[in-house]
C-alpha cells in the first residue's frame, strides 16, 4: 500500500451515494491512515490490520427517544426525520466534493458503527455544543438521548455541555437539556455555559490578581439576561444592569420604567448612582456583555461611560458570535459579537472573550474537570467557534451537519483558515455516537 494510503474503490463511491448505512472497509493504522482523497477510515490504535466484515449496527429507531405522548405526534416525527435526512444529504454532498481531493486531513465517518467505535476507542471526554448539535430550536437531534445515555452510562465518558449561550445559568441549561433530550441523568456540574465562564473568570482575576479578599465587595455591571446576572451573583458579587426592566436607572413610585434612548443632555447629567454604588462605596470592577435582545442606545451609553470612569474595570464578553441561523431560509440573527463590537468601538477597549474559542475557557475546563486535551473531543456545528476552539486548544474537533455549517459552507472555505479551520472529523449527526444497547 504505497505511501500508506488506501485507494477508495469506485464500488465504494457508488455505495456511499446509494446508501449511507453501508459500512466501507479501510486499511487502518495508529493513529490514522489517509486514503487517496484525504479521507480516513475507522481508527484502531491497537493494531495495523485491515478491518473487514464488521457487524452492521442498526441505527436507533426515531421513536425510541420520545415518550408515549410523542409517539402519536406525527409533526414531531416529521421534524426528527427531516433533521436526520438533511444531515445525511449534507454528508453525501461532502463525500461527492471531497472524494478525489488530496491533501486534507479530515476523518469522514458515515454511519453509527464507524462513529461510535471511533469515539469509544479514541476519547475519554466529549464536549458538546448545544444548539445545532443536540437540538435545533425545540426539537432534539435524532437519537440524541440514546447516544448521550450510551456515552454516560455504557461507555463511562466524561460528558460536558459547553455553550456560548449566556442567556441561561447552569441550572436552567441543565433543565432545558434534560427536557428536550429526555435525559434526567444530566447534572448541573456538566453545564459549562458562557455565563458560568464569565463568573469564574471575574472571580479568579479579582481574588488571585487584584487582591480582593471577598467577592461580596465586587461590583459588576451587565448587558444581558437574568440568567447571566444570576450566575454572576452566585460568586457573591453585586450585579447591576441586566434586563431592560431594571437597567434604565429611572425609578418611579410603582416600578422601574423601561426607556431605550438617552439624549446628550441626559447623559451629561446622569448620576450613575445605581450602577456605581458598590459594597465598599463607589466603583465598578467589571462590565460584562452577553446577548441582550433588548439592547439599546441607553445601555450602550451607560456601559461606555462606566468604562471611561473606571479604566481598570474588566470588559468581559461572554462570546463574540457574529450571528445565529433562524428560519427555514437560514436568516442571520445578530449574535452577541455585534453588541460587543459596538461597546468596544465607542469605549476604545478590547473585550476579553471567555466563550468559545477562547483559551480562557479551555483553561477553565482543565482546572475544573482535569481534562486531557489529547483525549478530548469537542462536537460542534460552527467552524469559527467550536472547531477553532478545538484546534487552538489542542483538542480534536468533530463537525456535525445539523447546524450552522452546511456542506456548501464547508466547501467554500477550501483548506480552511485561521478563523475558520477545518474539523478533524465529520459525521452527519450526534445521534450516531452511541453504542447500541
Amino acid at each position: 500500500m504505497a505511501g500508506r494510503k488506501a485507494l477508495l474503490s469506485a464500488a465504494t463511491v457508488m455505495g456511499l451515494k446509494m446508501s449511507l448505512s453501508t459500512v466501507t472497509a479501510f486499511s487502518i493504522s495508529p493513529p490514522l491512515l489517509h486514503n487517496s482523497r484525504g479521507m480516513k477510515g475507522l481508527s484502531s490504535p491497537s493494531n495495523n490490520r485491515m478491518v473487514t466484515n464488521l457487524p452492521i449496527m442498526v441505527p436507533f429507531a426515531a421513536n425510541e427517544m420520545i415518550n408515549e405522548k410523542d409517539r402519536t405526534d406525527v409533526s414531531y416525527l416529521d421534524v426528527t426525520e427531516t433533521i436526520r435526512n438533511e444531515s445525511l444529504e449534507q454528508y453525501s454532498t461532502l463525500m461527492d466534493h471531497f472524494m478525489f481531493e488530496l491533501g486534507n486531513d479530515m476523518v469522514f465517518l458515515q454511519n453509527q458503527q464507524e462513529v461510535s467505535q471511533y469515539i469509544h476507542e479514541n476519547f475519554d471526554a466529549i464536549l458538546f455544543d448545544c444548539d445545532g448539535v443536540l437540538y435545533r430550536g425545540s426539537d432534539a437531534i435524532p437519537d440524541a438521548a440514546q447516544s448521550l445515555k450510551s456515552l454516560l452510562v455504557a461507555q463511562k465518558k466524561e460528558v460536558l455541555f459547553v455553550t456560548n449561550n449566556a442567556g441561561s445559568n447552569r441550572i436552567q441549561l441543565r433543565d432545558k437539556l434534560a427536557s428536550i433530550l429526555n435525559c434526567e441523568e444530566l447534572t448541573e456540574d456538566q453545564m459549562v455555559c458562557s455565563s458560568y465562564s464569565a463568573a469564574k473568570y471575574i472571580e479568579k482575576i479579582c481574588l488571585q490578581e487584584r487582591g480582593v479578599t471577598s467577592m461580596d465587595t465586587v461590583n459588576i455591571h451587565v448587558i444581558g439576561t437574568d440568567g447571566l446576572c444570576e450566575e454572576l451573583r452566585k460568586t457573591g458579587a453585586k450585579v447591576t444592569g441586566g434586563p431592560s426592566s431594571i437597567a434604565t436607572g429611572i425609578e418611579t413610585s410603582e416600578a422601574v420604567e423601561t426607556k431605550s434612548s438617552m439624549s446628550r443632555e441626559e447623559l451629561a447629567s446622569y448620576s450613575f448612582e445605581m450602577e456605581e454604588e458598590g459594597p465598599l462605596g463607589k466603583g465598578v470592577d467589571a462590565v460584562v456583555v452577553g446577548l441582550d435582545t433588548e439592547f439599546n442606545y441607553r445601555k450602550l451609553c451607560i456601559a461606555n461611560v462606566l468604562l471611561q470612569r473606571y479604566p481598570n474595570a474588566l470588559l468581559v464578553a461572554t462570546n463574540e458570535d457574529a450571528y445565529d441561523l433562524v428560519g427555514v431560509d437560514a436568516r442571520h440573527l445578530p449574535g452577541n459579537g455585534s453588541l460587543v463590537k459596538a461597546l468596544e468601538y465607542c469605549s476604545q477597549r478590547k473585550a476579553i472573550n471567555v466563550g468559545k474559542p477562547s483559551v480562557i475557557l479551555a483553561q477553565l475546563l482543565r482546572e475544573e474537570y482535569g481534562l486531557n486535551p489529547e483525549r478530548t473531543l469537542i462536537v460542534g456545528d460552527r467552524l469559527d467557534t467550536d472547531i477553532k476552539f478545538g484546534k487552538d486548544c489542542g483538542m480534536k474537533s468533530a463537525l456535525v451537519l445539523t447546524g450552522c455549517t452546511t456542506a456548501e459552507k464547508l466547501m467554500d472555505v477550501g483548506v480552511g483558515s485561521k478563523d475558520e479551520p477545518l474539523p478533524h472529523i465529520i459525521f452527519p449527526h450526534m445521534g450516531m455516537m452511541g453504542l447500541p444497547w
